[in-house]
């Protein structure tokens, strides 16, 4: 079940079994003051949210949020760098480029990541410069359209249009041989 208000909503589901409910609940803000290690100042701004919603479900949101155990609160974020390496390292996956869960990528962007860099230190001849910076090269736009679907529509799914942008903006070989064209 998933349901919206303005800029907030939730969902809940089951934990495999059924034998537990489990509650994500976001909203859009700014950047916010505060002590983002504090769970309980975390907790009480959850709580503050969720008690502004319009429907019932808000309150009994706040009064899961107020005494759940296994409270967790973290922000939806996004890693942009300038550079993905520096001398012989080189970063990849949410390390390098996090496209943060509201894309639904990460994986995707991982696993393509670390094809492409293998293939180019493959094709490099042991010169590991080259290889970062066409991996580099050829990532970024794929990057780029996969990290756009998370702020295109935060509060929907991305449009089918950015979806095969977004799978179209690498070419991977098919040959089958392990290596890209």
């Amino acid at each position: 079940m998933w349901l919206r208000d303005g800029g907030a909503g939730f969902a809940a589901m089951t934990v495999p079994g059924n034998g537990r409910l489990r509650v994500a609940f976001g909203f859009e803000s700014p950047r916010m003051a505060g002590d983002h290690r504090d769970a309980e100042w975390l907790r009480g701004l959850v709580v503050e949210r969720a008690e502004r919603l319009r429907w019932a479900e808000g309150r009994k949101l706040a009064a899961y949020a107020r005494k759940a155990g296994d409270f967790y609160c973290d922000a939806m974020a996004q890693v942009h760098l300038d550079h993905w390496s520096r001398g012989r390292v080189v970063l990849l996956g949410d390390a390098g480029y996090c496209a943060s869960p509201l894309s639904g990528q990460g994986t995707s962007l991982a696993l393509v990541g670390a094809y492409v860099l293998a293939g180019e230190l493959a094709k490099a001849g042991g010169d590991h410069s080259a290889a970062f910076a066409r991996y580099e090269g050829r990532m970024r736009p794929f990057v780029a359209a996969n990290q756009a679907l998370a702020t295109e529509a935060p509060g929907g799914p991305a449009s089918e249009e950015s979806m095969e942008r977004a799978k179209s903006a690498i070419v991977l070989d098919e040959g089958g041989d392990g290596r890209d064209a």
